[in-house]
């Protein structure tokens, strides 16, 4: 039930309609016992101080931030952690005593979500597609994977060559370049790696024919397709290369995952799902999916 002593939480971003966290998070305050309740704000970009110094005034205790605020909400917070100074996005924010303390749970929630397919990343190719916040934390993870080499494909191709040289810079990834969609080489990058990622927005619904490859004729059963949209539960991406014969994963577990460690951060915990709790959330979740 509740009462003055329940606690604010929310999910600020835009669009936020097709976000599955308040249904989310809520079924884990009830799970774990926890006095809170959560949201979902459409923030738009040129409102975001606004509503950060918004939620500090009420007191909220902890925000999630999604597309497209993820860079730009990190200089306005106080306390940055070190993976947040280092890739210079937040996606988890606690309020505390007067204080934004800014974290970042994506990286942790792609390895956490790979389960037994983390053995195919070591010495992989990889191709990753976008360079926003998300591309940014899925490289982090990707490096602490080790990795062999990384293509970052990318519509802006300064974006890519930004992220690209980030990669090389910071993370240790030796063999690093940028490309765009439309580069005659893409056809081979693909061909050559193991493992390609949609870390971009492509495909969410409602737009839900859209897909960040055009052509799948170059997909087959030696490939492993990772779509962090978990809105539908199957992409056009996914379907289409599944029927290809590749391995596919959609951003559903990555979603708990991270979403699981954002509520650690919240409530100072080591919450963690069993194999029972961990199936009933997915069909939960599930069931809201187009």
């Amino acid at each position: 039930m509740i009462s003055t002593r329940t606690r604010l939480f929310g999910l600020i971003g835009d669009p936020v309609s097709h976000s599955l966290s308040p249904i989310m998070q809520n079924h884990l305050f009830k799970l774990f016992g926890l006095d809170g309740v959560y949201l979902a704000f459409r923030t738009a970009g040129e409102r975001l101080a606004e509503a950060i110094n918004g939620a500090r005034a009420l007191a909220l205790a902890g925000l999630n931030v999604t597309i497209p605020h993820k860079s730009a909400v990190v200089p306005l917070c106080d306390y940055r952690s070190p993976e947040v100074e280092l890739l210079g996005v937040a996606n988890t924010l606690v309020f505390r005593d007067g204080r934004i303390h800014a974290f970042t749970t994506d990286h942790s929630g792609f390895v956490d979500s790979l389960g037994g397919e983390k053995s195919r990343f070591s010495g992989s190719r990889v191709l990753l597609f976008g360079a926003g916040g998300s591309a940014r934390a899925v490289a982090f993870a990707l490096a602490r994977l080790g990795i062999a080499r990384l293509t970052i494909v990318n519509r802006s191709r300064t974006r890519g060559e930004e992220l690209a040289e980030f990669c090389s810079r910071e993370l240790a990834i030796s063999a690093v370049e940028a490309i765009s969609p439309l580069d005659p080489v893409l056809g081979g990058k693909i061909t050559e790696a193991a493992i390609l990622i949609n870390a971009t927005a492509c495909g969410m619904f409602p737009h839900i024919e859209e897909s960040p490859l055009s052509a799948f004729d170059l997909i087959d059963r030696r490939h492993f397709i990772y779509d962090l949209v978990y809105n539908p539960r199957e992409t056009r991406f996914m379907r289409e290369s599944g029927a290809r014969g590749a391995a596919v994963q959609g951003g559903l577990d990555m979603l708990i995952f991270q979403g699981l460690a954002a509520l650690n951060h919240w409530f100072y915990s080591d919450y963690r799902l069993d194999p029972a709790e961990m199936k009933k959330l997915k069909s939960l979740l599930n069931r809201e999916l187009a």
